[in-house]
């Protein structure tokens, strides 16, 4: 079948679907019209005769004679109705009237099958003229299929099968245009898929360092009570404490692994409701007084500032930040805490310290995890992975951080969320 003829095939389908709705709709119009009109009738005889003595129940019946023609049947039509009520009732002849509805739905009838009969041509034409870009494209892609050589396909199975994924610059290349795309796309997952295990081998890589430390520590702090701390209290009691150190560190850094574990498998749920964050703010502040007395925390705010959040989530985000500042700034220095709505009519909370600041080439990288601005990787009391909490806290709720740090200046980081409607529940 020609292309031509195709396309005249499926356009006749079309339309005699189409046409055969709109005749069905007809019959059921007809139909309507029709009961609607012998009602009418009915109504108009009783009515004008009983008056205000009728009733939807009163007695009717009809007569025709059968023995008539089928054309001759409507004019021998008598409608025959009586009220118990009033003791009255009439026989109405509806042939005279009947002849008249045969005669208007036998025009009406061949006015329809004439208006379905032009609709179908002028229809086919119309659906026809509708499919033809798509059998254009069909037409373009058929040629397409016939031109395109199947060698070029097993020349692109050959090089994904040859690739060697264990190089970091896994590859692979036809030296064919056409094929050009599907190169780029196989090359960017190859580099994706690199990429996502190099993260994960340092990520394994810093948590076994991140671990061996305190196990380090705990060991030769064992060796010592072992050889000199049986009898001398001042080693003993020392050992202890480094080992009860050590270990709150490792039990920390599991819990921070677990909680990231849970996180990723999308198993960490969250229970959402609206929060108010400067009673976040507040809280976060009385229990970091508690840590440290004789540092100075100041809430700048105290107007309520909503947003819809985890409550434990982000108070463990905002401990998190509180405790980055006091970490990387003196003792005597401030910590300020503060929740506005900022220009976005976004709900934020912030957390500045006066400390050492950070690096601008460090800045894009302080939310991975276990990375440290120092190469030599000193210890200041973390584990490297709480800012890697905040930000999987932040993601959780469709939220960003805003960072502006400056060396020996200080940082402040801003948590921007959502905002709800600022008003008390």
């Amino acid at each position: 079948m020609t292309e031509t003829r195709r396309m005249t095939s499926t356009a006749a389908r079309i339309n005699r679907s189409f046409m055969l709705r709109l005749t069905y709709l007809m019959l059921w119009l007809n139909i309507f019209v029709l009961v609607f009109t012998a009602l009418g009738f009915c109504l108009y005889h009783e009515i004008g005769t009983l008056g205000s003595y009728w009733q939807p129940n009163i007695e009717r019946s009809i007569q025709v004679d059968s023995s008539l023609s089928w054309w001759q049947v409507p004019g021998s039509l008598k409608y025959t109705f009586w009220s118990p009520i009033a003791q009255t009732g009439a026989t109405v002849s509806g042939g005279r009237f009947m002849s008249v509805v045969l005669c208007c739905s036998v025009a009406v009838l061949v006015l329809e099958i004439m208006t379905l009969f032009s609709e179908y041509r002028i229809g086919k034409r119309r659906t026809q003229k509708l499919l033809t870009p798509f059998y254009r494209m069909a037409e373009t892609a058929q040629t397409l299929d016939q031109s395109f050589d199947s060698k070029k396909y097993h020349d692109l199975e050959e090089a994904i099968l040859h690739v060697d994924v264990a190089t970091e610059d896994a590859r692979i290349r036809t030296g064919d245009r056409d094929l050009q795309g599907m190169e780029d796309a196989v090359n960017g997952l190859l580099r994706r898929t690199h990429e996502a295990y190099r993260q994960q081998t340092r990520f394994v890589s810093d948590a076994s360092h991140e671990l061996r430390t305190p196990i380090s520590v705990i060991r030769g702090y064992a060796d010592m009570l072992d050889r000199w701390g049986k009898n001398d209290e001042k080693v003993r009691d020392e050992a202890i404490a480094a080992i009860r150190k050590e270990a709150d560190n490792m039990q920390r850094l599991v819990e921070q692994l677990l909680f990231l574990a849970r996180g990723d498998s999308g198993r960490q749920q969250l229970e959402m409701a609206r929060v108010d964050l400067n009673a976040v703010l507040r809280e976060v502040c009385e229990e970091m007084h508690l840590v440290e007395p004789e540092r100075e925390f100041l809430l700048t705010s105290t107007e309520p500032v909503y947003a819809q959040g985890d409550i434990g989530m982000l108070k463990q985000c905002v401990r998190i930040l509180t405790e980055n500042a006091m970490r990387y700034s003196a003792k005597d220095e401030r910590i300020t805490l503060r929740a506005f709505i900022n220009k976005k009519n976004e709900s934020c909370l912030t957390v500045q310290d006066n400390g050492i600041g950070i690096r601008q080439e460090d800045l894009p990288h302080i939310f991975e995890r276990f990375y440290r601005s120092s190469k030599a990787r000193t210890r200041q009391g973390g584990t490297g992975l709480g800012l890697s909490l905040a930000k999987w806290i932040a993601d959780a709720h469709n939220a960003c951080f805003d960072v502006l740090s400056r060396e020996g200046v200080g940082t402040r980081i801003t948590l921007c969320l959502p905002s709800c409607e600022q008003k008390a529940l």
